[in-house]
């Protein structure tokens, strides 16, 4: 009965956390990651050390995967604003290259070119008209 109550009240700490949006994606990482690693290390090694010991590598890693995610996601939005013009459509342009050795020594270059347009006018949104 013990372990059922135990388990049963970190599975709802651990739902309760999972919807703090109003805080950093580090805090939010380190918080789910604490509870995961604290539960895993209850059912790893049955005793309070293990749980402690779980916890913290959990929160640890939640912390370093949950930044990495904010970062990455503040590069996009970035990104993406500066595709935007005045009037809100955009245009992206990407390309990618690669060169190749051959065997006489020669290179061989290849790639591809990727654009993309998009314009939103009196609710219409679509290619430029």
């Amino acid at each position: 009965m013990n372990k059922t109550m135990t388990t049963t009240l970190c599975v709802v700490a651990l739902a309760m956390t999972t919807g703090c949006s109003n805080l950093s994606g580090g805090t939010n990482g380190a918080m789910i990651g604490g509870g995961v690693g604290a539960l895993a290390g209850q059912a790893i090694g049955h005793d309070t050390e293990s749980t402690l010991i779980g916890g913290g590598i959990g929160a640890l890693a939640g912390s370093i995967f949950g930044n990495e995610a904010e970062h990455q996601a503040r590069r996009q939005r970035e990104r993406d604003a500066s595709y935007r013009h005045d009037d809100g459509s955009y245009t992206r342009r990407e390309s990618t290259t690669s060169r190749t050795l051959n065997p006489d020594g020669t290179y061989t270059t290849s790639g591809s070119e990727t654009t993309t347009s998009q314009e939103e006018t009196n609710g219409y949104t679509g290619l430029p008209q």
